[in-house]
C-alpha cells in the first residue's frame, strides 16, 4: 500500500514538472513572439500631457512646488533635488497666468527652497523639514487644465498658442474647483 501511494505521488510529480517545464518554455517564446510583434507593429506610445495655466496669489516662479493631500495637511510627493532644473520654473503668460512645466496639481504649495537652494541640497529633505518650509498653503488663484492631451512639443504648447487660449477665455480648459 505504501509502495503504491508513492509510486503514485512520484508520477504526479514527474509529470507536474514535466508540465510545468513544457509550459514554461511554451510560456517564454510566445512571449518573445509578443515582444517582437509589438515591437514591429506597434510604435512606443509617449506621455502627452495636458496643459496647466494657472495664477498664484504671489510670484512663486522661482520657489519650489510640492504637492499635498485634499486637506493640505500632508505633503504627498515632492521633488529629488536632481529633479529640480531651470526649465521647470513655469513660463509666464499673459495676464498674469503661466504655464506648468513642473507638474504641479491643484493641491500644490510653494516652499520658501529657491530652485538654486534646493538643487544644491545633497538629499531630499526629511517631511518634517519639508512642512515646515511650506511658504503658502494656499497659493493658486485659478487652475485650469487642458480638455484634452498634447504633445510635449508642438503647435499647441507654443506661448502664443496658450495666450491665444487665454485671450478666448480659456476656451477647450477646465477650471479647477480650489
Amino acid at each position: 500500500m505504501k509502495k503504491s501511494i508513492l509510486t503514485i505521488v512520484a508520477i504526479a510529480t514527474l509529470l507536474a514538472t514535466t508540465a510545468c517545464q513544457s509550459n514554461k518554455e511554451n510560456t517564454n517564446s510566445t512571449k518573445t513572439e509578443d515582444i517582437v510583434t509589438e515591437q514591429t507593429i506597434q510604435p512606443i506610445a509617449m506621455a502627452m500631457p495636458r496643459i496647466v495655466i494657472y495664477k498664484t496669489t504671489a510670484d512663486y516662479s522661482n520657489l519650489v512646488p510640492v504637492a499635498m493631500d485634499e486637506s493640505k495637511s500632508q505633503i504627498v510627493s515632492f521633488p529629488d533635488p536632481a529633479d529640480v532644473k531651470e526649465n521647470k520654473r513655469p513660463t509666464q503668460l499673459d495676464n498674469g497666468y503661466l504655464l506648468d512645466n513642473f507638474g504641479i496639481g491643484k493641491n500644490v504649495v510653494y516652499t520658501d527652497y529657491t530652485f538654486e537652494q534646493y538643487a544644491a541640497l545633497e538629499s531630499v529633505p526629511d517631511m518634517e523639514t519639508l512642512m515646515q518650509h511650506i511658504a503658502d498653503r494656499n497659493p493658486l488663484v485659478e487652475y485650469y487644465v487642458s480638455g484634452k492631451e498634447y504633445p510635449r512639443t508642438g503647435e499647441a504648447r507654443t506661448i502664443e498658442a496658450i495666450n491665444k487660449v487665454i485671450a478666448s477665455g480659456m476656451e477647450g480648459f477646465e477650471k479647477a474647483e480650489l
